[in-house]
């Protein structure tokens, strides 16, 4: 089972809205998916329930012992559940303490509800944009971390607000667990429009990370707030359309291991293994680790 982290500290680059899409487009490609929501605000599980999630999800696992089984909800589209936060999400950052407190336990208890999931195989996770300890405890517990980045004038600070933290998160993940340093599975560049500014800082992006970034952008589109609001992916709501070809690339470029122009493998037999590249714990061949340079 593979584990990502769709995480930016900066907000409104379209974390939700790519956590949806992606897992949608995985489940097109065979997969299993479980959207784990663990965004107070729950962003993702409202634009799969948009007359509401129900209240029990993240929160009761992780302050009553639930399993995330116990609280996955299926939704309307086959291969696809949901984890909603839960309504009591805001406490578990609480009890975790603060973000610098590492070492301790609390951090693990992601880990713990991951290495206790089965029957999927993929598990993304929606990230608040604030760097809460709850955050911390899921850098701990996935494997890989996807980035969207919208072009605007302030695309890398968030991705530089990250990076310190990932160190750290890395260097105790190997010297406390086997599961090795957090890898990126790939960086997408969202919101795209056709104004000079968003070229010119989706070509500081590309020149930052380099091949890490897929090739196809996600342009800028009314369709993404009528599919949010209707309840249905965007590769559902618009399957023709420029947005949900890009999410279309960019799961099949995850599961190629984020590496441009290989295809994806087949579900199946075979491509239930070449989909388990990682769990919880294990490592990412072919992957980047996160250490990139200021």
């Amino acid at each position: 089972m593979r584990s990502v982290a769709v995480t930016n500290a900066k907000g409104g680059v379209g974390k939700s809205t790519t956590a949806i899409n992606l897992a949608a487009a995985l489940v097109e490609l065979g997969r299993r998916v479980l959207v784990i929501d663990a965004d107070p605000s729950g962003n993702a599980a409202l634009g799969l329930f948009p007359r509401g999630a129900p209240g029990i999800g993240l929160a009761d696992a992780l302050l009553e012992g639930r399993r995330l089984a116990d609280v996955a909800v299926p939704t309307a589209h086959p291969g696809l559940d949901v984890v909603p936060p839960g309504d009591r999400l805001g406490l578990c950052s609480e009890q975790m303490g603060s973000v610098q407190g590492l070492g301790q336990g609390r951090e693990f208890r992601i880990r713990r509800l991951l290495k206790g999931l089965a029957g999927y195989d993929v598990v993304v996770v929606d990230t608040s944009p604030v760097l809460t300890p709850l955050n911390v405890a899921i850098l701990y517990a996935v494997a890989e971390i996807l980035i969207p980045i919208d072009p605007c004038v302030a695309a890398l600070a968030g991705v530089r607000a990250l990076e310190d933290l990932v160190r750290t998160v890395s260097e105790f993940r190997e010297e406390f667990t086997d599961a090795g340093p957090l890898s990126i599975a790939g960086v997408l560049i969202t919101r795209v429009d056709r104004t000079l500014v968003s070229k010119q800082i989706e070509s500081e992006v590309r020149a930052y990370f380099g091949d890490l970034v897929y090739d196809r952008v996600i342009p800028a589109s009314v369709k993404f707030r009528e599919a949010y609001a209707r309840g249905t992916p965007l590769i559902h709501y618009d399957p023709a359309g420029a947005g949900a070809l890009g999410y279309r690339d960019a799961a099949r470029a995850y599961l190629a291991g984020g590496r441009p122009g290989t295809a994806a493998a087949p579900a199946g037999a075979d491509g239930a293994e070449a989909a388990e590249g990682s769990g919880a714990d294990g490592d990412q061949s072919g992957e980047y680790p996160f250490l990139m340079a200021s």
